[in-house]
């Protein structure tokens, strides 16, 4: 091989680790630059998440300062007035809350073992407002009671329900408490219409929830008494808007609901309150990313308003478990409502999910 050749050879050799290198070089850089970019999504991420817990702490904080100002919750208080979003350097945390007892919990039907009569002639009655079938309630019931027999009618679930369309191959049904009021579409009778129309009046509260008088809608109040109208109830609303009820006494002394008859109060008294044990809060956390483009996360949080010491889960009143008892619970929900008042209150988280887009609310 003569010199030519060889330098030829060389030149070529040269020629092919430059391109390796480069190569090597540019596939080295390319996974630097992902391996930063995942490492920024990831930082960005965690400091969104770090701001819904900082908003939820905002929440708490919030609704615990007001716990101390009154033993009432209205939509005069604090926690129902439009939060400004809280800004720190480019991100920014919004926190918008509602007071689940305004609405009608639907894990009061069945409750300490038993079912709670009072509240299922309330969610019937809710039903009938809306123009829904009130059979809805007593499959609700069963979904969530723990026998195996329709309420009432006896027979067994699995076979009277086996034809419920809107559920799986499996006809047994769950009973136990709803998590979500979207299970609701697990429930017969229950399509997304029916689900669409009760949405704005009911909630899945993971304990015994009074509904709040001073927040419930005229729809929700007209179902408390038989043969009440929402436009009849206009009337609590605009007395309540004037100034917060600061007893359920007070509410029984209006004219429009003077035609309760006693035993009908005293069963309505336990599932009653004027002030709320839950609200519901959306926390936003959104991060001005630099290249303009506006990254959020969200989350739900419910958060708890109970005397302190209180059981989560367990019904501070009876469950009206017969006619018999019905002095007894009376006497003993308004007892448990007053020492409730006069306890401490202790607000906590009791349940988060995060969304990757705003959910309904």
């Amino acid at each position: 091989m003569n010199a030519n050749s060889q330098r030829g050879v060389a030149l070529l050799t040269i020629l092919l680790l430059v391109v390796s290198i480069t190569v090597v070089a540019g596939a080295m850089l390319a996974s630097q630059k992902i391996a930063i970019r995942r490492s920024g999504l990831l930082f960005d991420q965690n400091q969104l998440l770090q701001d819904i817990n900082a908003g939820q702490q905002l929440a708490v904080t919030l609704i615990r300062a007001d716990a101390k100002l009154n033993d009432t919750d209205s939509m005069q208080d604090i926690w129902a007035q439009p939060i400004p979003p809280y800004t720190i350097g480019g991100h920014s945390i919004g926190i918008e809350l509602r007071d689940e007892g305004s609405r009608f919990n639907i894990n009061n039907l069945y409750h300490n073992g038993a079912v709670d009569t009072a509240a299922l002639a309330v969610f019937q009655r809710l039903l009938t407002q809306l123009n829904l079938e009130p059979d809805i309630a007593i499959a609700l019931l069963d979904y969530q009671d723990t026998d195996s027999e329709v309420y009432q009618d006896g027979g067994d679930e699995s076979v009277v329900y086996a034809q419920q369309s809107n559920r799986g191959a499996d006809n047994a049904l769950p009973n136990q408490a709803l998590v979500s009021i979207d299970q609701l579409e697990q429930v017969k009778g229950v399509n997304a219409e029916a689900l669409a129309a009760l949405r704005p009046y009911i909630t899945a509260v993971p304990y015994y929830l009074p509904i709040n008088i001073n927040t419930a809608s005229p729809v929700l109040l007209a179902a408390l008494v038989d043969g009440a109208t929402s436009q009849q109830m206009q009337s609590i609303v605009e007395l309540r808007a004037k100034q917060a009820f600061g007893s359920i006494d007070d509410v029984w002394q209006l004219p429009i609901l003077s035609s309760v008859k006693e035993e009908q109060r005293k069963a309505l008294t336990p599932l009653l309150a004027v002030d709320s044990q839950a609200f519901m809060g959306l926390i936003t956390a959104s991060d001005n990313a630099d290249n303009g483009q506006v990254r959020q996360r969200f989350a739900t949080v419910v958060i708890s308003k109970t005397a302190a010491n209180a059981e989560i889960g367990n019904s501070t009143t009876n469950s009206n478990k017969n006619s018999n008892d019905a002095n007894n619970t009376d006497s003993n929900a308004k007892d448990s409502q007053n020492n409730d008042n006069k306890k401490p209150k202790e607000v906590r988280v009791v349940t988060q999910r995060l969304w990757a887009f705003r959910p309904s609310f």
